[in-house]
């Protein structure tokens, strides 16, 4: 095992924070085997700070192709002024074919299961009009 000591660390650690929960239970331990002053002379203890998720989102993945006149090798990205609709579509290969991802708040109307297809495409039309021309009935439906 190997330690290293830092001031600050910024990590991603995922929702279950694994690693950040081992990183206090052995700081906690070692603090517990320490005397009043080695702990002062150790400083601060480690703790984890958590925030309220204020901002869930759910996603939805649809599979995309562009032209062949848009470059494929880009992401492309899209945002809706109140923050309602994220769209993002990564290249999945050389040959136009895309994976996009659909982030709406968890409350939104098109977030739900088996939401309405026509009132996604007229959502997609009315934010999104650079991509619901590349996305047809049929695949709108099953988003």
């Amino acid at each position: 095992t190997e330690t290293i000591t830092t001031k600050l660390l910024i990590a991603a650690d995922g929702t279950a924070r694994t690693i950040a929960i081992e990183m206090e239970k052995a700081d906690k331990a070692k603090r517990d085997s320490m005397g009043f002053f080695e702990k002062i002379k150790y400083g601060p203890s480690f703790h984890i700070k958590r925030y309220v998720d204020d901002n869930q989102r759910v996603y939805k993945t649809i599979p995309m192709k562009v032209p062949s006149k848009w470059r494929n090798d880009l992401n492309f990205s899209a945002r809706s002024k109140d923050g309602r609709i994220l769209f993002d579509s990564l290249p999945a290969d050389a040959n136009g074919n895309q994976c996009a991802v659909l982030l709406l708040k968890k409350d939104d109307e098109m977030a739900q299961p088996n939401s309405d297809p026509r009132a996604l495409r007229k959502l997609f039309d009315d934010f999104l009009p650079q991509f619901s021309a590349l996305l047809d009935d049929d695949m709108i439906a099953t988003v």
